[in-house]
């Protein structure tokens, strides 16, 4: 019964997600505060009443207390990487990278729609419940199912080859997400770090006369670099 209550839980907490920014319009994140407010609120409620935990006993077990430095300084490498995928693509076409009108003033939205409110329900709530009881990669492939079905609302609302490929890049950057998770602490923050950058760079720039090879070029770099987490670098 707990475990229809915790997927059921996260269907309706995505699908929540996915309406409230649709009728906000926040695909850039221009709402982004509010949808991010809105899904970790649905998230610590779900895991309140599912697993009987206190607000504050939530929130960490959620992910969203202090993160570990080595988490951070990793997600913030790969990030530092794949943003280098940007000026080296213009320069090799020779386009201009141009920042999207207002571009800065998402950033703020886009890092909580983007970031944490997605990394609260599928790393912290999906994943970290799941990894209680299994071990890293049972818990990662068991979040793979239910991350998969939730994410098919994406061909209700975009055409079906951008809704693949969007698919695809999420099921791609699973295992390194749930890596960084760990690294950082259990935390979210080292994920939605590089969760906002693979999301929100490119939707800050666009490469006038790029289209269509840089979204490909930039998909398939968000789904390889990320692996970079797994990487051992030196000791704890």
């Amino acid at each position: 019964m707990r475990r229809l209550a915790f997927l059921g839980a996260l269907f309706a907490i995505y699908f929540l997600f996915d309406r409230l920014a649709t009728a906000l319009g926040s695909d850039r994140g221009q709402a982004g505060l509010v949808v991010g407010a809105v899904v970790v609120v649905a998230t610590l409620a779900a895991q309140n009443r599912i697993f009987g935990q206190r607000p504050v006993e939530a929130a960490r077990w959620l992910g969203l207390g202090r993160p570990e430095k080595r988490g951070l300084i990793v997600a913030l490498g790969i990030s530092a990487l794949l943003l280098l995928v940007i000026p080296l693509f213009a320069r090799a076409r020779g386009v201009p990278v141009v920042l999207v009108a207002d571009g800065f003033r998402h950033v703020p939205g886009l890092f909580a729609q983007a970031g944490i409110a997605e990394e609260t329900l599928f790393r912290g709530y999906l994943f970290h419940n799941l990894r209680a009881t299994h071990s890293f990669w049972r818990a990662t492939g068991l979040a793979l199912v239910p991350f998969a079905a939730v994410h098919l609302v994406l061909f209700a609302t975009m055409p079906w080859p951008v809704a693949l490929a969007a698919l695809m890049l999420a099921l791609a950057v699973t295992p390194p997400m749930a890596k960084l998770y760990e690294l950082g602490g259990n935390t979210i923050w080292a994920p939605a770090i590089l969760h906002f950058v693979i999301q929100g760079a490119v939707k800050l720039v666009e490469l006038p006369g790029a289209a269509p090879l840089f979204p490909i070029v930039w998909m398939a770099a968000a789904a390889t670099i990320p692996w970079l987490a797994f990487v051992r670098l030196g000791r704890r």
